[in-house]
């Protein structure tokens, strides 16, 4: 039976935020739905989209990382070693 890398991770990473960290989240969005310039409110937009961008793309790109090293991990702990093609197949193939 193969024994595959664990990945309970994915469901581990997420933590909840503290008290703290929901009362100045809060405080960020009153701040923001005080605001009467519209204007002022596109800015604060493009801005939470890029940055929510750049923040998935970093995301993705260390999860394929540890993916990938859990993928070579497996392989060296479960070496698959092919078979050595005869000579005729060595000649053409």
């Amino acid at each position: 039976m193969t024994n595959f890398p664990d990945s309970t991770y994915m469901t581990e990473m997420p933590k909840l935020p503290t008290v703290e960290e929901e009362l100045e989240m809060e405080k960020a969005v009153r701040e923001i739905l005080e605001i009467d310039d519209i204007n002022e409110v596109k800015r604060w937009a493009e801005s939470f989209i890029r940055q929510n961008y750049e923040q998935s793309n970093f995301i993705v790109t260390c999860l394929d990382k540890i993916h990938f090293l859990q993928a070579k991990l497996a392989c060296v702990e479960h070496r698959v070693v092919q078979p050595r093609k005869s000579w005729w197949q060595r000649l053409f193939f």
